[in-house]
């Protein structure tokens, strides 16, 4: 109930800020003004629907933003391969790792702003128990901490997954996140300096909301962001949406023995109850697009001035010389011999990340560019078609025309 109070008057203030802020230049995503020309929106069709028929996924949704005005924002084949259902603009997906950046970054550049952490000062001084190998926070939120790739969780804990996959109604979510946690932290860890892609550190961060600002992790991104934003990515969405609005993902075959709908796909964030720093947020491809804006108009949106625009410049930055992650966000590859998810023709200002299920965010400063890519390709299992067809790279291009769109 306590929560629930400061929720309702922060979002209130949030509110009279904004209303107070408004004026000619603020932030809001349109429609209408501009619009991707035929030749161009045919190309994204045909690149779609044989990405279908070559089951890289059931389908999918592309939202695309142009100076603030939405360009594309279109649905593509069903839920599942059984043609049932078809995607629409309320489909909510598991966005997977993109939770780093829809949820983490934002708890992260708000601390930051609000002088409660520094960069700079090291991993095991926010997380008494880990191994004082000399990591900073700065290290760890560029994947570069030392700290392993990923743990199999069930294997580590095999009563827990066991519990969890046979008992649910009696799983204890919130002792398995200590026992988890306290398992991580006592993983040896490599000197740090050379980037390995690390979920780890992802798990730990939502503890930072009690220890700072004395709220719960996901009543703190409601309050501070996504209710102030009007959106409603959340955790566990079976709790306030019926399974037919959600893409369903894997069919577990292993552990949980059951199509994953609603649920997290993410082993280690189901087994922590669905919510954690790394994976477990569900989002339709509008909400993405207002926070991928908020964070490319320099942490501003509606009038409301929600993080400091060289807050935002630090964390969407390279982060060290070497490295091409940002904090949090990832970034265009260094060396342009090898491939990564954005196109080549994005500016090496753009950042965004990917999702294990698929998804793919992307936001260019330079060119005022955001594109939102939701699909759940691990359906209804882990085939890797969508990288082998580098499909997201190739409708990322298409959104570098120079001739892109015409006024509508």
């Amino acid at each position: 109930m306590k929560n629930l109070h400061i929720i309702i008057a922060l979002t209130a203030i949030m509110s009279i800020a904004g209303c107070q802020a408004q004026g000619p230049s603020f932030t809001m995503l349109t429609r209408g003004r501009a619009t991707v020309s035929p030749k161009y929106a045919a190309q994204i069709d045909s690149l779609i629907n044989d990405g279908i028929t070559r089951r890289a996924m059931p389908g999918c949704r592309v939202l695309a933003v142009k100076d603030q005005n939405i360009i594309f924002d279109k649905s593509y084949g069903h839920l599942t391969y059984d043609s049932l259902q078809r995607v629409n603009d309320s489909t909510i997906y598991d966005i997977a790792s993109v939770t780093k950046v829809a949820a983490s970054s934002l708890l992260l550049m708000k601390l930051y702003d609000d002088h409660k952490i520094d960069l700079d000062k090291k991993l095991c001084y926010y997380f008494p128990g880990f191994t004082d190998n000399g990591a900073t926070l700065r290290d760890a939120l560029a994947h570069q901490a030392g700290l392993k790739s990923w743990i199999d969780i069930k294997r580590l804990e095999p009563g827990l997954s066991r519990q969890l996959a046979n008992d649910p109604e009696h799983y204890d979510a919130a002792r398995a996140r200590e026992i988890i946690l306290d398992t991580i932290k006592k993983q040896p860890l490599n000197e740090p300096g050379e980037y390995l892609y690390s979920d780890l550190s992802f798990y730990y961060y939502p503890l930072l909301t009690q220890r700072f600002y004395g709220m719960d992790y996901v009543d703190f991104l409601n309050a501070w962001f996504y209710n102030p934003l009007g959106i409603k990515p959340l955790f566990n969405p079976l709790t306030k949406y019926p399974k037919s609005r959600i893409a369903p993902t894997e069919r577990d075959t292993i552990w949980r023995k059951c199509l994953i709908q609603g649920t997290v796909h993410d082993e280690a964030a189901a087994m922590m109850g669905g919510v954690s720093g790394h994976a477990g947020l569900f989002a339709t491809a509008y909400d993405m697009a207002v926070i991928m804006q908020m964070i490319l108009s320099g942490g501003e949106y509606g009038g409301i001035q929600f993080i400091r625009p060289e807050t935002v410049r630090i964390f969407t930055s390279q982060a060290f010389e070497g490295n091409r992650r940002g904090l949090v966000f990832d970034k265009p590859v260094i060396d342009t011999t090898l491939n990564g998810t954005p196109s080549r023709k994005a500016s090496y200002e753009s950042f965004g990340h990917t999702g294990f299920t698929g998804t793919f965010v992307w936001a260019d400063p330079k060119n005022n560019l955001i594109l939102i890519f939701l699909c759940n390709s691990v359906h209804p299992n882990r085939s890797f078609m969508i990288t082998r067809l580098d499909l997201r790279t190739k409708l990322h291009d298409i959104f570098y025309a120079d001739d892109l769109t015409e006024k509508k």
